[in-house]
């Protein structure tokens, strides 16, 4: 019988998760910033469709999963380090590469508002006008940021 996580996934989902995470850079828990950056690059990787689905919720820094950070930790704890080399089917290579490219050169602040604006709109499915009212105020995001966020979920 496969181990289970915390977020029901199966170990083995579990795992590809993490291995992704780690092939993009991210995964890491040691601090704040890199476990946001984590949750960040894990939403996305779930929009891009590379990635086992985490269930997330809206919290103070934008979309969050207590599973995914429960994993995250409990891997980090076993020192686990997946072989990166291109291990997912070559149908989701084409995702993954997306994905990566996406997320290069962004900080973790502008993925925290890109995550949150498409959450907003997709999950929470709020008209465009009151996803990006709520963003500013939620997020104090500038009309500059706020830009930058639609201009990147047009490309998604």
């Amino acid at each position: 019988m496969e181990q289970q996580s915390n977020n029901n996934l199966s170990f083995d989902a579990s795992l590809l998760a993490f291995s992704l995470l780690k092939r993009l850079n991210a995964g890491k828990v040691d601090t704040f910033e890199e476990r946001l950056r984590s949750q960040k690059v894990q939403y996305l990787a779930q929009v891009f469709s590379v990635s086992p689905a985490y269930k997330f919720n809206l919290y103070l820094r934008g979309p969050y999963s207590p599973g995914l950070a429960n994993d995250l930790f409990k891997f980090n704890a076993e020192r686990r380090e997946p072989d990166l080399n291109e291990f997912i089917p070559s149908e989701l290579e084409e995702r993954f590469e997306k994905l990566k490219t996406f997320i290069e050169g962004k900080t973790t602040r502008q993925l925290e508002l890109i995550v949150t604006l498409h959450w907003l709109l997709k999950v929470a499915t709020l008209k465009t006008q009151d996803a990006i009212k709520r963003l500013k105020k939620w997020k104090t995001a500038n009309d500059d940021e706020v830009s930058y966020s639609i201009s990147q979920l047009k490309i998604i």
